[in-house]
């Protein structure tokens, strides 16, 4: 996926999170490492940060279904703090698909696999028509790091 601008994933946004997905089966797993500039408490992760990154891979999820979706409802849970520092895995996949709501579920864990927060989601199936009306017809995708990991094996291969 990876567009150009995006904030949590774009490795070349100055301002943003630099995440970079892998595949496993039909989720996604992801690391991230929060810094000081992160926090809502002193020395916790802001609640929103968490959310963005749960969020950001429930949209990896559907893209690698192959569909164009947008979050539609989101249940978070947050278990546990995520200190500054302390680096954090996210993994979400998915749980039922039908034809226009895909249920996506996601977890954040800490180093020691302690669950820090989950969330449940519905992703939306856009039509063709609402994908249009909402500009995202014809995006112009720019290969994460993974993409890339993924482009350079096969060629490899070849």
């Amino acid at each position: 996926m990876g567009f150009e601008g995006c904030f949590a994933c774009d490795q070349e946004n100055p301002k943003g999170l630099g995440m970079r997905f892998k595949r496993v089966g039909e989720g996604v797993r992801a690391e991230f490492c929060p810094e000081k500039w992160h926090v809502g408490w002193p020395g916790i992760q802001h609640g929103g940060l968490t959310c963005t990154i749960m969020d950001e891979a429930l949209g990896y999820v559907v893209h690698h279904l192959g569909v164009v979706a947008l979050t539609g409802e989101m249940h978070v849970s947050f278990l546990a703090p995520i200190r500054v520092g302390e680096r954090v895995t996210v993994e979400a996949y998915p749980v039922r698909k039908r034809r226009r709501i895909i249920d996506v579920e996601a977890v954040v864990r800490g180093e020691d696999g302690q669950i820090k927060a989950k969330c449940q989601a519905k992703m939306l199936v856009l039509s063709d028509a609402q994908k249009e009306e909402m500009g995202l017809t014809g995006l112009k995708e720019r290969p994460t790091g993974s993409q890339l990991a993924e482009k350079s094996a096969g060629a490899e291969g070849s």
